[in-house]
């Protein structure tokens, strides 16, 4: 399978690729998700896995915004999820290693446990990311999205 991985973490996306590769899949391992965007608006992907919380980047905001959200963690998950099902990409797995306790929108991750959801014809997972040697076990991530 093609997947596209997005994660702001170079530790998470160096060990998605040497996993996901391991399992014979073409990875394309991004860190900016305008980018992703645009990738995924002109090339084809099976899969999409994504990090929940992610930098706020420029893309359309204002320079008031600019100085107050550039650099903060923004949940972009969630709507990168109608972005990539929009833009054709049928399975996208969300996943967080953030400790529920410590943050608002990894807590909300728990309301999905074990739940998948149909967004724009694709399958989608959100889950809290197993994690191996200090990183996301992203195959592990792909085994649950593609699981009946």
């Amino acid at each position: 399978m093609r997947i596209l991985l997005l994660d702001d973490n170079l530790r998470h996306r160096r060990a998605g690729v040497r996993q996901l590769e391991a399992l014979g899949h073409e990875v394309v391992a991004l860190c900016d998700y305008g980018e992703a965007r645009e990738r995924a608006g002109a090339e084809k992907f099976d899969v999409a896995l994504i990090d929940l919380l992610m930098p706020a980047e420029p893309t359309t905001l204002g320079d008031r915004a600019r100085k107050e959200f550039i650099g903060r963690e923004i949940a972009i998950g969630f709507p990168l999820v109608l972005e990539l099902s929009r833009l054709g990409i049928k399975r996208i797995a969300v996943a967080t290693d953030m400790n529920h306790h410590n943050h608002p929108m990894s807590a909300v991750v728990d309301w999905f446990h074990s739940v998948k959801l149909m967004v724009n014809g694709a399958e989608v997972s959100i889950m809290h990311a197993p994690m191996r040697d200090d990183a996301k076990d992203w195959g592990e991530v792909l085994w649950n999205l593609m699981a009946d």
